[in-house]
């Protein structure tokens, strides 16, 4: 049972015994996610042997057909062995991206471009398609405008005329289909868009476990989603906004727990802030009595290698450290060459460091 103490926000009394309270509340879980590597019945089985407690689906890719092969496989999985995974069926979000483009432009400090949902004149190559209609009533001049995943950096210098016009302070190629970041802008549409509602809706009807939110930003796309799913299924709310910060505390009290997406986080807030705001997002969480997972790049190497970085490693260990309840794993096991390996290897250092840290004394264990 946890304390009120864990983790409060800010509260000496509590800071006095921190490390005492946290001991004996280890042991995270891991989240998996399925993908076109991990979606067959056996390389499932070894997964969950190896120690995968829930599987995500992401359904910015993934059909209603793979959501309820995934749970009979689990069925399957469960009659033969006894083991349950979780289903965690992450919703896509308002994701906003550029449109098609004749060919790839190499964006240069100092230049300008704009950006149009249906303005932009075939032979103007400075004018730039993009898939969302509403996003330029959401948008002011000042604010800033990321290309390929904060890669590229422009603010926006003037909106006229169905355009946003932008001036480029770091530059890069930006080809078809990149992914737009507005790390300023509160979009009116909020976290939960017209495909989310229908995909919710059948995640609810085949009863997954978990459902994650994408691109939070206040409490009331939270509520949405309650209304929609019932009161069963824990709600999972992404954190991966720099406009969700003032209203962190509404969203976890309104979620059962939240996700720190490291990398939509990362391009919306100064990377130097992402290793604190991991720290803080854990501490909020666990004050109010939620869970909190950890996500994206946890063993990214393992995509490839067998092996992951020292660095990863350290990683893995410090998200532990920091009190996490979950760690999730991405492209790692989606369409990495090593699934299991990746799980096996993560859960060694999960239960080396839970060890470690309700131990007293390193050298005299």
């Amino acid at each position: 049972m946890r304390t009120e103490c864990r983790y409060a926000p800010s509260n000496p009394i509590c800071e006095v015994n921190f490390l005492a309270s946290l001991r004996k509340f280890m042991n995270p879980k891991i989240v998996a996610n399925v993908g076109r590597r991990s979606g067959d019945y056996e390389i499932l089985k070894k997964m969950a042997l190896a120690g995968m407690d829930t599987a995500r689906l992401n359904f910015a890719h993934a059909s209603n057909d793979q959501l309820i092969e995934l749970k009979e496989n689990f069925k399957k999985l469960k009659e033969e062995t006894g083991i349950e995974v979780k289903v965690f069926q992450d919703l896509c979000g308002p994701r906003i991206r550029v449109g098609i483009l004749p060919e790839e432009i190499h964006m240069k400090e100092g230049e300008e471009y704009s950006f149009s949902f249906d303005k932009c004149d075939a032979n103007d190559k400075t004018c730039i398609p993009i898939d969302s209609k509403d996003l330029i009533n959401d948008l002011e001049v000042g604010h800033p405008f990321f290309l390929v995943n904060g890669a590229i950096e422009l603010i926006i210098i003037n909106i006229a005329d169905g355009k946003i016009f932008c001036k480029v302070e770091r530059g890069g190629v930006l080809s078809s289909k990149k992914g737009i970041n507005l790390p300023k802008t509160n979009l009116s549409g909020g976290g939960l868009t017209a495909k989310d509602e229908i995909d919710a809706a059948f995640g609810a009807s085949v009863g997954v476990d978990y459902m994650g939110l994408s691109f939070v930003q206040s409490e009331e796309d939270i509520q949405k989603l309650r209304k929609i799913i019932g009161p069963d299924i824990k709600i999972i709310a992404k954190i991966e906004r720099g406009t969700a910060m003032p209203a962190i505390d509404k969203i976890i009290r309104e979620s059962d727990g939240i996700m720190i997406a490291r990398g939509d986080l990362g391009i919306e807030m100064p990377m130097e802030e992402l290793p604190i705001l991991q720290k803080e997002l854990i501490r909020h969480a666990h004050w109010h009595q939620k869970s909190a997972m950890v996500a994206t790049q946890m063993m990214l190497s393992m995509v490839e290698k067998s092996h992951p970085t020292y660095a990863e490693v350290t990683d893995v260990a410090n998200a532990v450290f920091d009190g996490a309840d979950t760690l999730m794993l991405s492209d790692e096991t989606a369409v990495g060459k090593y699934p299991v390996e990746c799980i096996t290897i993560m859960k060694k250092i999960i239960d080396r460091a839970d060890e470690y840290f309700n131990k007293t004394n390193y050298w005299h264990e």
